[in-house]
């Protein structure tokens, strides 16, 4: 009687634990998608003219049970950054007109090898790298004032008055170039139900070019 009731309770405790293993287990799918945003930094000489901005990207990842721990991803990320002091002087300087803001943006397409760590039940490492290509455009514009809207009516015991004006922006210079560049940098991914997971990640991204553009993205993403 004393086995039958020991059986018993290890049964009970099994199955107990079944729904929570099948809840941090993760996606065992050969295709994945990812969508991820976050705070993106320039590093390097890139800092003295592009601040911080912002990110949003798209993947596809392709992860061959027999090639595991490795799976492939294929990324689109849009990063944008407003330029410095230092890059809306230089503007100034070299077109000979009024500098007021400008922009930096870049649009690329990535594909990256994966490798997987397994560090605790539900939580694993990965590091990344790949190659991809890189569309960088910069942006100098200049705020013209603009008066438009003027009305004065009267009627009773009152009168109005009425004023607007606004601040349109001229496209002072722009430039744009494509290069091939590279990425590498590390993860973490944290199970989720149903075989969907969210990750933190950050790669470091350096675009070839005659003035390399190096940049690090810490991104925030959902795998599903």
């Amino acid at each position: 009687m004393a086995k039958f009731s020991s059986a018993k309770i290890v049964l009970i405790a099994a199955t107990m634990g079944a729904p929570h293993l099948a809840w941090a287990q993760f996606s065992t799918n050969t295709l994945h998608w990812d969508f991820s945003t976050g705070y993106s930094d320039t590093v390097g000489a890139t800092s003295n003219y592009l601040q911080g901005g912002y990110m949003v990207g798209v993947g596809i990842g392709f992860a061959p049970a027999s090639l595991q721990p490795f799976d492939f991803r294929f990324n689109v990320n849009y990063s944008q950054y407003n330029a410095t002091i230092a890059l809306l002087n230089n503007g100034q300087q070299a077109t000979g007109q009024e500098v007021d803001n400008g922009t930096g943006s870049i649009l690329s397409g990535s594909a990256n090898v994966r490798y997987h760590i397994p560090i605790a039940y539900g939580v694993r490492a990965y590091g990344i790298a790949g190659v991809g290509i890189y569309h960088t455009r910069i942006e100098l514009d200049q705020a013209l004032p603009y008066y438009g809207g003027y009305g004065y009516g009267y009627g009773g015991y009152g009168y109005g008055y009425g004023y607007g004006y606004g601040y349109p922006e001229a496209v002072v210079a722009s430039h744009g170039v494509t290069n091939f560049g590279w990425d590498a940098g590390a993860g973490l991914e944290f199970a989720l139900p149903s075989g969907h997971s969210w990750f933190l990640e950050t790669r470091y991204q350096r675009i070839n070019s005659s003035r390399a553009v190096t940049y690090l993205p810490i991104e925030v993403g959902l795998r599903f």
